[in-house]
């Protein structure tokens, strides 16, 4: 029996870095899949001595609420930055009597109370793309032409498909290729 030489060593070793390169190059494009299905984001506006805010708070804890969606909890009684976001949604839905916690806003929609929450949230999310966290300014609740115009440049954003982990798994699988390719010839 001989020895290996330092060719089929170099060989053995090319042969080995080509799987693991192979190996990420097939496993990318579920990466890239991954990061395009995020969970659907909403603001959680509520009081830190707030009753039924806590009623809201134990409710997402035991059902799991804040692992299925990610949401940003926004306290307004004690903090004035947030209570003057909250307070630029209500002006946005045009609400004049906004100002109770607990109150979630998910994409143009919001809740407030513990009961519509508790009873809604899930139902009503789930009927919305809220891919981001939702914005004041893209808002129309007033109906004013402006607000008209921002609806509908925001659901033509959303009619729009985004190509971009398609490209980049094309791309991979061509380079991956012309990796196996180049080194097969090597051999």
């Amino acid at each position: 029996m001989t020895s290996p030489t330092a060719k089929d060593l170099v060989a053995k070793d090319q042969k080995s870095s080509m799987k693991k390169i192979l190996f990420i190059v097939l496993l990318l494009p579920f990466i890239a899949f991954a990061q395009d299905s995020g969970k659907k984001k909403a603001y959680y506006f509520y009081g830190s001595q707030c009753p039924h805010c806590f009623k809201v708070d134990e409710y997402f804890q035991s059902n799991g609420i804040y692992d299925k969606y990610d949401i940003t909890k926004l306290e307004v009684t004690e903090n004035p930055f947030n209570a003057k976001t909250f307070m630029e949604f209500g002006k946005s839905f045009g609400k004049s009597d906004w100002g109770g916690v607990p109150t979630i806003v998910f994409e143009n929609k919001y809740l407030i109370g513990d009961a519509p929450i508790i009873d809604n949230f899930e139902k009503e999310i789930a009927n919305v793309p809220a891919t981001e966290l939702p914005d004041p300014g893209k808002i129309s609740g007033s109906g004013s032409g402006e607000n008209q115009e921002n609806q509908a440049n925001q659901e033509n954003k959303e009619k729009k498909k985004d190509y971009a982990p398609i490209v980049v798994g094309a791309l991979i699988v061509v380079f991956g290729g012309a990796l196996v390719f180049v080194n097969r010839k090597k051999a």
